[in-house]
């Protein structure tokens, strides 16, 4: 048998000449597992890294477009409750059915993005939902229920607070 080797270049070479010098030596078979298990753990890190980015930016866009959503319909508002008030000076019934139409058409555009009214008059009161600004004293009803609305609160998505409702509650202390 020759000394005579190929290497991966191609050429043939004896394993005395220059060009064996010029390689790597060669690694054992315990070296080359254990670089396989150090390639394969960087590939996992990087995989589960990649995935948490992933989750991460998902978030972030989720966020920027409730952002939006909100800060828009909280611009909003202010001309919808100035809308409702026109609509209570109006008395033709062509001319209020065409409001309630557009008016319908806003809130239903409101709800395809997330956006609900808060529940007000007839439930418990609620700070994190809505704002007492005027106390009622009504022996019949149960102490903390709202009795009146006086405007309008809206969510995103059942927990972010566009707007409070400014109600009056019951107080019977």
């Amino acid at each position: 048998m020759s000394d005579k080797k190929k290497d991966f270049g191609g050429h043939e070479c004896d394993k005395h000449c220059d060009c064996h010098s010029k390689h790597e030596k060669h690694d054992s078979f315990a070296q080359i597992q254990s670089k396989e298990q150090e390639y394969l753990e960087l590939a996992q890190r990087l995989k589960a890294e990649f995935e948490n980015y992933k989750k991460r930016n998902a978030e972030v866009v989720t966020q920027s477009f409730d952002n939006g959503v909100s800060h828009t319909v909280s611009k909003l508002l202010p001309a919808i409750d100035s809308f409702k008030q026109a609509k209570s000076s109006i008395t033709d019934e062509n001319t209020l059915k065409g409001l309630d139409l557009v008016l319908n058409q806003i809130l239903g555009a409101f709800e395809e993005l997330g956006v609900t009214k808060i529940k007000a008059e007839g439930e418990m009161f609620d700070p994190n939902f809505h704002n007492a600004v005027l106390v009622g004293n009504e022996p019949d009803k149960p102490d903390g229920i709202i009795l009146q609305e006086f405007q309008e609160g809206f969510i995103l998505k059942n927990d972010r607070v566009i707007r409070h409702s400014v109600v009056k509650i019951n107080k019977l202390s």
